[in-house]
């Protein structure tokens, strides 16, 4: 089939340039000397040595990156992605949201229907998170490494751009799995190693990136071997970030079906 008969994003697509956007300048420049890498030594109640990053400093400001124009638009593409892996929910199925921060994604998954138990390391993301009052949803501080619940108590649990910034991912996937009822289903959002953009993103010493550790798809696979085969999914690839909102989700599907490696965001589904 020509390009012709594919219409304008087709044609867009193969025009465009596959450099990547670097929408971690809003967070470079806004939160410069605030978030700080976490030294291994630093231990207390308010921030464990479980975490690369100290949020504290900048949990009142996180959340102004989506309302930019950019973090809007992978805002959507992520959600977009995610929802899609998520399919239908049964009203108040409870589930584990490890690394909630201040909410952001909390809402989303009280939105599709969950009950959502949040977990953070950060006390003024978990205060942020509750002045949300986001409904169906409570919020309280715990470590993922060493989660407070008993075995096979949720029936999901989800760690969204969170995995990245732990000591210990095969500890915190291992307590999040224990936590899950055996048909249980584990939901993770990750900022992907092999896109441009995330690699640049971790050449900025100063940034908020720097200490974090991004997986490839197949690190991820790798990871999650011991409890099942997930499905994975890439979305906000360079190009659909520059694409007009209304053509950025059908940019994502067309770069997708190419087998494309350059999206930011990498959405999984695993059923136990």
């Amino acid at each position: 089939m020509g390009l012709e008969s594919e219409g304008p994003l087709l044609k867009t697509l193969c025009k465009t340039g596959r450099d990547g956007l670097d929408f971690s300048t809003f967070f470079l420049f806004a939160f410069r000397g605030k978030a700080k890498p976490m030294k291994k030594e630093k231990t207390n109640e308010q921030l464990p040595a479980s975490s690369v990053v100290d949020f504290d400093p900048i949990a009142g400001e996180y959340d102004k990156w989506y309302e930019t124009t950019e973090g809007r638009q992978y805002d959507l593409l992520e959600k977009r992605v995610l929802r899609r892996l998520i399919g239908k929910v049964e009203s108040g199925t409870h589930l584990l949201e490890v690394g909630a921060g201040t909410g952001w994604w909390s809402r989303f998954f009280s939105n599709l229907g969950y009950r959502v138990t949040g977990v953070d390391v950060s006390a003024r993301m978990v205060e942020a998170a509750r002045l949300k009052n986001i409904p169906d949803a409570q919020f309280e501080m715990a470590d993922g490494h060493n989660l407070p619940f008993p075995d096979h108590h949720f029936s999901a649990a989800a760690a969204v751009t969170t995995i990245e910034f732990t000591r210990d991912p095969e500890t915190v996937i291992r307590e999040m799995v224990r936590c899950l009822k055996p048909d249980g289903r584990l939901f993770l959002g990750v900022l992907n190693g092999e896109a441009p953009l995330n690699k640049e993103r971790k050449l900025k010493e100063d940034g908020l990136f720097a200490p974090a550790r991004f997986l490839t798809a197949h690190e991820i696979s790798r990871l999650l071997a011991p409890y099942g085969k997930p499905a994975l999914k890439q979305c906000a690839f360079p190009l659909s970030i520059k694409m007009p909102t209304s053509m950025a989700g059908q940019a994502d599907d067309f770069q997708a079906w190419l087998n494309m490696t350059s999206g930011a965001f990498i959405a999984v589904r695993m059923d136990l």
